[in-house]
């Protein structure tokens, strides 16, 4: 009788049981996902769990089961990847179906993290909830406070990927290096002083300053006096009329010559001024090789930093298909056990082909940096740049404490531009005298030597005896003068003899003559008109060369105040995307978890991935954005250089 009036007690008991773990099951169903969203990471120790129940429950981080399956994961600290994993089977095997997971359903391999926050344990009636005995090694560490410092963090480090890690382009092209002869490390000072000595735009500037150097010497050389020297050799050979009447028949060699000088003491200034519009010409070519220099700085720089961002990048790329590929694991393994579905398997292994062609692309993009960078330097495009930073880190170059006017007004004293433009205003008004000289008075000095004769040496010559026809005194012979038949007729008729000329010897050499003096010009060429205009025109190009300088000033002021302000964003950015990028990973980490506990879904994992993998983007970028936007605000207020650039030190008032 005792016995049947348990039995009916009994199974009251069980009923009450049964629809109690019913509803308890329910109940943590839906409150599970809340619990997921609305928990904060706890200071979980480790327990010793008894597996007396069987039905779906969750396990705290660290578990020991006493038996049935169970995995040990080690709590560690975030570390910029979603995936540190510490899973070791032990106990009962997954084909028994004892303890609380089963093997086929939760591998050992399943990639959860030790962040988890996990749920507290549902225990059902009757059940003693275990005590908590924490050891020293399997003491949860996670800290709120870490979390926090990592998310301040102005830095992703860097490191060269091994050629496992990425994918071939082909089979001629070995990775990293591909079409490249070999690699070639190097830093941010090795490249900037490559690119002083060796860019062709530098190159090319310089090699117009040393002709406006020579354009202004040539100039100088005007204030010296003119030497004058020529030489003409001729001969002289025909027949001639002495007088008109006496004919003469000659052959002689005739040589002249000249040597002197002329010195303009004034030619209206014209020699000045041009030597000073020259001289203006050349500190403008030289402020131009400096306004090319920081241009070239800059370029380098920022082409350094890009390839160091594509170097971060294609990090991230790795990060992104090694993320991929667990997630194609855990799917398959859900497959496997009946929970997940062969769709899910199918998008994983779409995001793992999307993430591995990004892979390639980033590879081929990080090369095209290192030639973009290699042509600036005018370096041999076979060699591969590789930087040796050992992160991206922030680098700040000009102190904070200085505002926008403290800027502007260095970048009014050091920009090479307005120093280039200036000089250029003052030789345009130098070229207004130059055009007025030609109405002053041109004074100037002279002197020759000159000589003239037969020849240049000293030579004799033999001259025989002769008779030579001279006119009388007295009057007309008497009688009847017969005339040849081709004289001229009418001419007067004088009495007239012959004087014999004894032989003797001649010198040949030639006469010498010297003359010195003064000379004054002073023209008007049609009547000074041409230049009136030509004065008119080069004021006209004086104004248009200060209208130049004020442009130039207003874009130097326009360059430092946008780059003051893009440094102030991008710096604000670096701290939005640190916070981005552990926001993104405990997202990934709780999809996955959620994924893993049947409560998530497949494409929350995917969108979760892209979320993470974007927002690592982001703050590399960040980081590099922040870099340039200071190495563009030094260059705009003209203190950029190899020093100003690596040496560490702040630019300061």
């Amino acid at each position: 009788m005792e016995a049947r009036r348990f039995s009916p007690a009994l199974a009251r008991c069980g009923g009450y049981a049964a629809r109690s773990q019913a509803a308890l099951a329910l109940v943590f169903q839906l409150a599970f996902p809340l619990q997921l969203w609305l928990a904060t990471p706890p200071a979980m120790a480790s327990e010793s769990v008894s597996a007396k129940r069987s039905g779906p429950a969750v396990l705290p981080e660290t578990t020991s089961v006493q038996s049935g399956t169970h995995a040990d994961v080690s709590p560690t600290p975030y570390s910029g990847s979603p995936f540190h994993i510490n899973a070791q089977p032990t106990g009962t095997s997954a084909a028994s179906g004892q303890g609380l997971f089963n093997r086929s359903i939760f591998p050992a391999a399943l990639p959860i993290l030790s962040q988890v926050p996990t749920p507290p344990p549902v225990y059902l009636p009757g059940e003693q909830k275990p005590s908590l005995q924490p050891t020293p090694a399997n003491v949860d560490i996670v800290d709120p406070a870490l979390l926090a410092r990592q998310a301040l963090e102005e830095s992703y480090p860097l490191e060269l990927p091994l050629p496992n890690q990425l994918i071939s382009l082909s089979t001629k092209l070995p990775a990293i290096r591909l079409e490249a002869s070999y690699n070639e490390p190097l830093n941010l000072r090795d490249v900037l002083n490559y690119a002083v000595m060796n860019n062709l735009a530098i190159r090319i500037q310089r090699e117009s300053m040393i002709s406006q150097k020579w354009l202004w010497i040539g100039a100088l050389g005007q204030f010296m006096p003119n030497i004058i020297m020529n030489y003409q050799d001729q001969l002289l050979s025909g027949a001639s009329l002495i007088g008109g009447v006496i004919p003469a028949r000659f052959h002689t060699p005739n040589a002249s010559c000249q040597a002197g000088f002329q010195f303009f003491g004034f030619q209206g200034g014209s020699i000045l001024f041009n030597m000073l519009s020259n001289l203006h010409q050349f500190k403008s070519q030289k402020a131009g090789l400096g306004a090319t220099i920081n241009n070239t700085l800059l370029s380098v720089a920022q082409g350094y930093y890009n390839l160091v961002l594509n170097q971060a990048l294609l990090q991230i790329q790795i990060k992104a298909v090694d993320v991929s590929r667990a997630q194609l694991v855990l799917n398959r393994q859900l497959e496997q056990a009946g929970t997940g579905t062969r769709f899910q398997v199918l998008q994983a292994e779409t995001q793992l082909a999307s993430d591995e062609q990004n892979l390639l692309t980033q590879q081929v993009n990080f090369r095209q940096a290192a030639l973009n960078l290699a042509a600036l330097l005018n370096l041999n495009l076979g060699v591969n740049l590789l930087p040796r930073e050992k992160d991206v880190k922030k680098v700040r170059l000009i102190d904070p404490e200085m505002d926008i006017n403290d800027l502007i007004n260095i970048a009014v004293l050091n920009r090479p531009e307005l120093k280039q433009f200036n000089e250029l205003r003052i030789a345009a008004r130098r070229n207004i005298q130059v055009a007025a000289a030609p109405l002053y008075p041109k004074f100037q000095f002279f002197g020759n030597v000159n000589g003239n004769g037969a020849t240049t040496t000293r030579q004799f010559a033999f001259v025989p005896g002769t008779f030579e026809t001279v006119v009388l005194n007295g009057p007309s012979p008497p009688g009847q003068i017969i005339f040849p038949s081709n004289a001229p007729s009418g001419g007067t008729i004088f009495p007239a003899g012959e004087v014999f000329v004894p032989p003797g010897f001649i010198s040949r050499q030639m006469r010498k003559s010297y003359a010195i003096g003064v000379r004054v010009d002073w023209n008007y060429p049609a009547c000074g008109i041409p230049s009136l205009a030509n004065i008119q025109s080069t004021r006209a190009l004086a104004r248009q060369a200060t209208l130049n300088l004020n442009q130039q000033l207003l874009n130097v002021i326009q360059a430092v105040r946008s780059s003051y302000l893009n440094s102030m964003t991008a710096e604000r950015q670096i701290d939005v995307a640190s916070k981005a990028v552990v926001s993104s990973a405990e997202q990934l980490r709780l999809s996955r978890v959620r994924l893993a506990n049947g409560v998530g879904t497949n494409i929350d994992v995917l969108q979760a991935q892209s979320a993470w993998v974007q927002a690592l983007v982001n703050k590399a970028n960040a980081i590099v954005l922040f870099n340039n936007a200071q190495v563009q605000l030094l260059h705009d207020i003209g203190l950029i250089t190899v020093d100003t650039l690596t040496s560490g030190r702040l630019v300061r008032r």
